[in-house]
């Protein structure tokens, strides 16, 4: 009778242990570097926090970092926010000297809602022309915006009073009856009809 004795394998490491060696970083090689992907990611989540913060210089540095980054998708969107941050933080000297220049420019900033810097631009005006009831209606608007309805209401006074039809004028502009409500001055001038 034989008998089938196997011979003694030589220990070796099994593939399983083999397999999960080999995913492992070896600890000589140091610290794993973030994929280009995993950098462009972290570019844009920092210019994202910073563009929400108002640091839009800043933003804009991490944005154009992000936008260079291999997801298509991700650098779109960073373009996309270079164009904002660019257009933010570029500003335009303008040669302002008129009382209609003044006033243009204090329009344009107050429908950005800049209010303190229409103000000064409409007081700049008026400094130049202080009878121009287009002005004068303006910044009574602009001074209702900024909250000061004393001011509003002398100004839209002065206006009217050059020229009645600036009443029917605020009469019909819903920013002027959106602070009537508010402001009792202002709805007894847009309700009367003389200027006392």
């Amino acid at each position: 009778m034989t008998t089938n004795k196997k011979a003694p394998v030589p220990a070796t490491k099994s593939v399983a242990t083999a397999k999960s060696a080999a995913s492992k970083p070896a600890a000589a090689s140091g610290p794993v570097r973030p994929s280009p992907g995993e950098l462009q990611l972290k570019a844009y989540d920092s210019a994202v926090r910073l563009f929400s913060a108002g640091k839009l210089v800043d933003a804009l540095a991490s944005f154009q970092e992000a936008a260079a980054g291999p997801a298509s998708h991700i650098a779109d969107k960073a373009r996309s926010y270079v164009e904002v941050c660019k257009r933010r933080t570029v500003r335009i000297d303008v040669k302002i000297e008129s009382a209609e220049d003044h006033f243009n420019y204090g329009v344009a900033r107050l429908n950005a809602r800049d209010v303190e810097e229409a103000r000064h631009h409409f007081t700049r005006a008026l400094s130049l022309k202080p009878d121009a009831d287009h002005v004068l209606y303006t910044m009574a608007l602009c001074c209702g915006l900024d909250g000061d309805g004393d001011g509003a209401c002398a100004n839209l006074k002065r206006a009217i009073a050059i020229d009645p039809r600036n009443r029917i004028l605020a009469r019909q502009d819903p920013e002027f009856l959106a602070l009537a409500a508010h402001i009792p001055g202002l709805r007894a001038l847009l309700t009367t009809e003389y200027v006392y």
